[in-house]
């Protein structure tokens, strides 16, 4: 009889373990895109020129990061993620409100 007993018994969840659990499923957080700017901002890729003494110099442009990671494997050299912000006032309201828009390069509107 002690056999058939262990094998329909069920562990109880520890109580500590119980309360920590739905909280951790309940967070929401805001996912980054995968290019890493955030709010439309058009990503434009450069590879790095080798002689900077520390000030950045970009070389090539790239039209996709996956292209600019490859070049920078073949290379050995570093690539930059570069994103074009303009900012605005918005005097609609009593306390002004600046904000940022992204500003859309002439390459990407003649496309």
């Amino acid at each position: 009889m002690k056999s058939e007993l262990a094998a329909t018994t069920v562990p109880t969840p520890d109580p500590k373990n119980a309360a920590e659990a739905p909280s951790a499923r309940t967070r929401k957080g805001k996912r980054r895109s995968p290019s890493g700017t955030s709010s439309g901002g058009a990503a434009r890729f450069f590879l790095s020129k080798t002689e900077n003494n520390g000030i950045p110099l970009l070389d090539r442009e790239f039209s996709s990061e996956p292209e600019a990671m490859i070049e920078s494997l073949k290379t050995g050299k570093t690539y930059f993620v570069v994103s074009e912000w303009k900012g605005l006032a918005d005097l609609s309201k009593k306390i002004p409100l600046i904000r940022k828009e992204a500003v859309t390069s002439k390459k990407q509107n003649l496309e």
